[in-house]
């Protein structure tokens, strides 16, 4: 195979450049010589899975069909492993409050002299790419956007802040949005729109940042562990399970469509605010656009270009065969998103959106939720190092579950 001295030599050049930034090349480059010559099966998989849940978009209604919303009270650990978790079904669960309302004000008393950092976001594939390429391609859009150039947008990134000085500007950068989305069709299927604002995103947390945020996030997290322990002598356990925090303001889109990849669950708990959150089936990829340049970076797995939020089939026809869920996730109400699924969120127009998440890799979920084998993954046959890790996280598993 032509594609193997290519990536071989690839991985030399960024072994020798050793820097995030050349990494982020590479890992491009070999995304796109992947698809080119059409080894990525994940592109032609035909699922055995149905998705029945999922469905089309009404173009009348201008709406896809409604994610399921349930409390965890009506919900037995057998009726969720079976319904969602191996269904591949999102869910909203609407009995989850936190102990205290979680307003910009309380973060600000109670966390604001946490430091926050940025230049995760999108930096090295920023940097990745050469000033005056950016200057061609990249700078008359978020110039028009938002007033800013691809350099600043960087600088922003690498920015010190506290929370509270984040928190002072997110005012500011909604109305720098909701103009630039009456003005330009912001998020219109154009990535670059989704550089700036430098929203505070997977922001990681710990008890000496801010406690009582920690307390929240702790003690929902048991509550999801008691729920999935039902019926099992050993109770699942997980000692360093640290929330991250995401601050938003109103209209922004922190991240394109995007998949995470076959080991990572989702657990997403609104703490103030609305986000819209669409969660498209994975059997639909091939209609969805995809930028394989931006694979396995900063942004996730894959990543696509097609607004499932807003969908126009007009400039994106394909996403007409699209088959997805939406739904609506307000403060006191968790949604979980399933292994693999792709997914789009948008914080409302009206308000902040404050935000925990947990990334669940697959020991985590099929512990708290009997799931001991992530074989149910078809996905697993696409890649060979996915069913390699498969195999020994169920090893992990099963020697833990033997203590």
């Amino acid at each position: 195979m032509k594609s193997v001295p290519v990536a071989l030599g690839l991985a030399v050049a960024a072994w020798i450049c050793g820097t995030q930034s050349a990494q982020w090349r590479v890992q491009s480059a070999l995304n796109v010589i992947w698809r080119t010559l059409g080894r990525d099966k994940r592109l032609s998989r035909v699922y055995n899975h149905t998705f029945a849940d999922y469905g089309t978009y009404n173009f009348t209604s201008r709406a896809w069909p409604g994610i399921d919303r349930r409390s965890l009270a009506s919900l037995t650990a057998d009726e969720f492993r079976e319904r969602y978790v191996e269904g591949r079904t999102p869910v909203i669960l609407t009995d989850i409050s936190p102990l205290r309302e979680w307003s910009l004000e309380r973060l600000r008393k109670e966390c604001g002299r946490m430091e926050v950092s940025f230049a995760r976001r999108y930096s090295a594939g920023l940097r990745a790419i050469p000033e005056w390429a950016r200057r061609i391609f990249l700078d008359p859009r978020t110039i028009k956007a938002y007033n800013k150039s691809t350099a600043e947008i960087i600088d922003a990134m690498h920015a010190e802040k506290t929370l509270q000085e984040y928190l002072s500007s997110l005012e500011s950068d909604k109305e720098a949005i909701l103009t630039a989305k009456d003005n330009i069709n912001l998020y219109g299927g154009n990535i670059v729109d989704y550089l700036f604002p430098v929203m505070l995103s997977a922001q990681h947390i710990d008890k000496h940042d801010c406690r009582p945020l920690m307390q929240e996030g702790n003690r929902v997290l048991s509550r999801l562990i008691e729920f999935a322990a039902e019926a099992r002598e050993d109770r699942p356990t997980y000692a360093s399970m640290h929330p991250v925090l995401f601050v938003a303001p109103a209209g922004s889109r922190a991240i394109p469509l995007h998949q995470h990849g076959p080991f990572n669950d989702n657990l997403l708990w609104m703490l103030h605010g609305t986000k819209k959150v669409v969660v498209v089936s994975p059997s639909s990829t091939r209609s969805l656009y995809e930028r394989p340049e931006f694979g396995g970076s900063e942004y996730a797995d894959r990543v696509f270009s097609a607004d499932v939020l807003q969908p126009d089939e007009g400039s994106q026809p394909d996403v007409r065969h699209a088959r997805a869920l939406e739904g609506y996730v307000s403060a006191g109400e968790l949604i979980y998103l399933p292994v693999n699924v792709p997914h789009a969120i948008e914080t409302t127009d009206d308000n902040t959106s404050v935000m925990l998440a947990w990334q669940m890799p697959v020991p985590g979920i099929a512990r708290m939720f009997f799931k001991k084998s992530c074989s149910y993954l078809e996905e697993l046959q696409d890649y060979p190092p996915w069913a390699k890790k498969c195999a020994a996280l169920e090893e992990i598993m099963n020697r833990e579950d033997a203590r």
